[in-house]
């Protein structure tokens, strides 16, 4: 029973604010967030510094670039194979399903 007029309280209490003090309420809560993103935004900026990438020669760097263009073309060729077969299928099913 007493922890239900506590609840009630507690409620009322909540619902009970004046405008300015919801206002002044909503600036802290403002402030707060602000403060800890300008936080957040410091130890992320110092973590970039701290881990920057790594340097490699230019003969790994091309070997690196050039396994990367071609998974990648690999993987467009397969994009456009299965693109075209979709099509052909869908004409084929257009053409021959009577609706």
């Amino acid at each position: 029973m007493a922890t239900q007029n506590n609840q009630r309280q507690t409620d009322d209490d909540q619902q009970s604010l004046s405008r300015s003090a919801y206002r002044a309420q909503k600036r802290k809560e403002q402030a707060a967030f602000e403060q800890r993103d300008r936080e957040r935004l410091k130890a992320e900026t110092r973590y970039a510094r701290q881990h920057t990438n790594p340097q490699y020669d230019p003969s790994e760097e091309e070997a690196l670039v050039s396994q990367k263009v071609n998974r990648l073309k690999r993987r467009l060729n397969w994009a456009i194979l299965g693109l075209s077969l979709a099509i052909v299928a869908t004409f084929l099913v257009l053409f021959f399903v009577e609706f």
